[in-house]
Parts: C-alpha cells; structure tokens; sequence
C-alpha cells in the first residue's frame, strides 16, 4: 500500500512522530510524510519523501487565532496534493490537527494517535473525527477513550548488542526540557565519583542545559540531536543509558529499549515502564544522589552486571519487538482494504 503521513509536529528524521510509524510501517509499504510545522518545500530524508508546510510560530504572533486557521488551510492543501502526486491509499494521521485537515479535504484518513490528545477530546468535531476515520488506534500514554492501544514499538534489529570492559559514560537521549530532568541527570553525574555524561536530544531548554554543562569541565556534554538511523552507531559509544521523568504514572520510555538492545545498563526512575514489568533487569533512583550512588555501583562493580545485561537483550527483543505492533497493524489493514494487496 501507499500510506500518506500528515502530522503536526514531528520533527523528520529525529522526533517519534518519525521513528515509530515508520518503524511500524517497515518496508511493507510505501510512506510519504506531509508536516505541517516543517521548513516549507520538498525533502527527501532517509529515504523518505517530505513535504513541509512550513508554518512557525514566530510569524504572525499578533493574530494566532488567524494564523493557525491559514496554516491549518495550507496543511489542508498540502495533504490533497500530496495525496493525489503519492497515488496513496489513505492519510495515516498522528494527530487531530492532521486528522480535521485530511478530513475536511475529503480524503480517505485513519488516525494514529502518537501524542496526548488532552482537553480535544471534549470538542464535538473530536467525535466525528474519530467516526470517519477507517480506523483509530494510539501509542501507549496518549489515553484516548475507546481507542484501539498499540505499541510503539522500536525495530530493534538496527541496534547491536555490545558488551564492554569498564563503565565510563552515561547518555540521556532525550527532549531536553523540565518534563524529563537534564538537571537531575547532570548533577547526579557530578556527584559521582567518576562517571562521564553526555546529553544529546533537542527541546525548550536546550540552551539552559547548554550553560549549565560548559560549567562541568567537560564532564557532562550536552550534544546535537542524532537521525533516527544514526542512534544506534551513537549508543554504541556509551555503557549507562539514564531514563528521567518527573513523577508520573507508569511511564512508557521508547529510549530505554535501545539502551538495552545495545547492552547499555539502565538506570530508570521507579515509575519508568521497564522499572515496572522487568525490575531485576535495571536499577531504579529518584534523586541525583540515589542516581550517583547508581553510577559508582556500576563503575566498581562492572563486570558483575554482565548476566544482567544478557538477560535484558534478550528479554527486551522478545517483549518490545516491533513484529508485535506490525502483526496487529497488518490484520487491521487487511480488514478495512480486503481489495488491496498487502
């Protein structure tokens, strides 16, 4: 099939919005991405066609209202058009904004919820939404009532398992704002008695985290997003993945599967999906002094976690497989286009 991605948000290339449908989707199909808060034009990124809207919140700041309702129409446009060039079989929709503009064109949609959807889903126009689409489903934490749940699961066949002679650095892959605690990650590095840290991803507070590290001696980094086909390359370098989070109900961290598909020991808060369903296979802190302590048992006592790191591998690719999301998708493709090839 030939499915058509309209999304809002996602940032190609390095947000989820781009790595879990296309690792849903695989090479079963064919994908073209139309984003609507993307630099204007045509690209083609990792092998994938993008066409991008263009809209940008520093245009037109005096009259949102007004701005969002243009940028909304080009979206629209934007979605017929590529629709009609790409020859596609349906617009795959990660969120409402996409969803109300492949609709309103009168094109063919399904909604596949990749965020939460929040005070939306208390707007009447959200019921039609969800009635005229060929289907709805969501990733984990979007809560969205009545709908189908299914995972983002990660292609883990791209990450390569590593085993290493000593623990030295720590990553936190991650968007880098309050929600997910740089700050705790960096001060529990420097608490430590010798680990090193680095912070890679992009995010509100990007440049504050950057201030704050040059003040480390070169101890914590904080380094450029990295593609989606270049993670696994980059976690390959590191020996202790960290996955914060404020206090949250149980937590879904798409990040710690890599980490422990290539033999990162992970280091979670207690309310991290992982802490929950596999607590023997990482350890768990909730302050920068409970993460240093992490740290230097890792340093000192490296070689002992190795069983550990084996069984994670192996459970992880078992229980996070992408062939679990890919099966389900599968069966509903094949329900709502009998008539189509798959």
């Amino acid at each position: 099939m030939r499915i058509l991605i309209a999304t809002t948000y996602t940032i190609p290339a390095y947000s989820g919005g781009w790595t879990t449908p296309l690792d849903l989707i695989g090479n079963e199909h064919q994908v073209s991405y139309v984003v609507r808060n993307f630099k204007a034009g045509n690209h083609f990124i990792e092998g994938v066609n993008c066409v991008g809207v263009g809209a940008s919140a520093a245009t037109w700041q005096k009259g949102e209202r007004y701005r969002n309702a243009f940028f909304q129409l080009l979206f629209r446009k934007a979605i017929a058009k590529s629709f009609s060039s790409f020859k596609a079989d349906f617009v795959l929709c990660l969120d409402p904004n996409a969803g109300y503009a492949a609709r309103h064109a009168g094109l063919p949609y399904a909604m596949r919820f990749h965020s939460k959807v929040g005070m939306e889903m208390g707007r009447p126009q959200f019921k039609d939404l969800l009635n005229d689409a060929l289907f709805t489903i969501s990733g984990p934490t979007t809560f969205v009532n009545g709908v189908e749940v299914i995972p983002h699961n990660q292609d883990l066949s791209r990450f390569i398992y590593k085993e290493t002679p000593s623990a030295e650095r720590a990553i936190l892959l991650t968007s880098i704002n309050a929600f997910r605690e740089p700050e705790l990650f960096i001060e529990g590095v420097m608490l430590s008695k010798s680990m090193k840290g680095d912070i890679v991803g992009t995010g509100e507070d990007r440049k504050k985290i950057e201030t704050i590290c040059k003040q480390t001696d070169g101890r914590v980094r904080c380094l450029p997003p990295v593609p989606r086909l270049n993670v696994p390359a980059l976690l390959n370098e590191y020996q202790v993945g960290v996955a914060t989070v404020i206090k949250v109900p149980v937590h879904y961290q798409m990040k710690v599967n890599a980490y422990i598909a290539s033999g990162l020991f992970t280091l979670a808060k207690p309310w991290t999906h992982i802490a929950q369903e596999a607590p023997d296979l990482v350890r768990t802190f909730e302050s920068a002094k409970e993460l240093a302590e992490q740290f230097d048992y890792l340093s000192e006592n490296w070689l002992e976690t190795l069983d550990t790191r084996r069984k994670a591998n192996d459970w992880i690719r078992e229980n996070y497989s992408v062939e679990i999301p890919r099966k389900r998708f599968r069966e509903i493709l094949r329900e709502k286009f009998p008539s189509v090839p798959l």
